[in-house]
């Protein structure tokens, strides 16, 4: 996955599309990232009457991969995302200034 946490991801699509915010969390099998403050939906919990008290939670829920991309934390615009190996070390490198820079060297994400 490219994508981690700690990431600032712009929303491509959706009732969020346009906004920005940080991966708070990543899920490889399901395919998606919650980002914080985005995606907001409220869930009634109802109690028991005895100890636990009605509520209202608001949640964050998770977007699928396909609806974000990564802004890159140097240029600040949203880009794709490429590994890059030399020997045993990887690096994310950001794909919109790797095609500006095509002779120059490539600054890792």
């Amino acid at each position: 996955m490219k994508i981690k946490k700690g990431d600032t991801v712009k929303i491509l699509y959706g009732k969020e599309a346009g906004k920005q915010g940080t991966v708070v969390a990543v899920s490889p099998k399901k395919n998606s990232v919650i980002v914080e403050g985005l995606n907001l939906y409220k869930r009634h919990l109802k109690g028991d009457g005895r100890t636990r008290t009605s509520e209202i939670l608001t949640i964050e829920k998770p977007f699928k991969l396909s609806k974000v991309m990564l802004v890159c934390p140097l240029c600040g615009k949203a880009t794709r995302v490429g590994i890059k190996r030399e020997g045993e070390k990887t690096s994310r490198i950001c794909k919109r200034r790797a095609k500006k820079e095509r002779g120059a060297k490539k600054e890792s994400i």
